[in-house]
């Protein structure tokens, strides 16, 4: 996959941590849902140095959102058709689907579970957490992703 390629490129080259999540650590944990995007977050300090040298990518800017159960400041980049989307760790929250209340989502690097995808090593979220998440996100992707991983 070119845009997993580019963006692990960039990333080394920069020398980011990371931890990938969403769709991509679902397929890497062998799940089978189509992938609609890459997710991933870095550490903040590495967030905007990122932002800056991927501009000629960028397609929605770095700023702090809040939607579809998320309140994260990230920039969505497209590289060869695929949308990278870059959060910055710079406390990310999730909405409880149930109750509808924010919580903090704790980003991990330790804990990350490095797995082969796509021809690419890359550190996931580790497979407890990103069950975690997406139960508490309750969206209908979340608890499909959850019934193809949870094991």
């Amino acid at each position: 996959m070119k845009a997993l390629e580019w963006i692990e490129s960039k990333l080394h080259h920069a020398r980011a941590p990371r931890l990938y999540c969403g769709g991509l650590a679902v397929r890497a944990y062998g799940g089978s849902r189509p992938l609609n995007d890459i997710d991933l977050f870095v550490p903040d300090a590495h967030f905007w140095p990122l932002v800056d040298a991927l501009g000629a990518y960028i397609r929605k800017p770095a700023l702090r959102q809040r939607e579809a159960g998320w309140d994260l400041t990230y920039a969505q980049f497209v590289y060869d058709g695929i949308k990278i989307e870059i959060g910055s760790d710079d406390h990310p929250r999730i909405q409880d689907g149930m109750t509808g209340d924010w919580g903090v989502l704790d980003i991990d690097y330790a804990a990350a579970e490095q797995r082969t995808y796509a021809g690419c090593t890359i550190p996931l979220m580790a497979r407890r957490q990103l069950i975690a998440y997406k139960r508490t996100l309750r969206r209908d992707v979340d608890l499909i992703d959850v019934s193809q991983i949870d094991r």
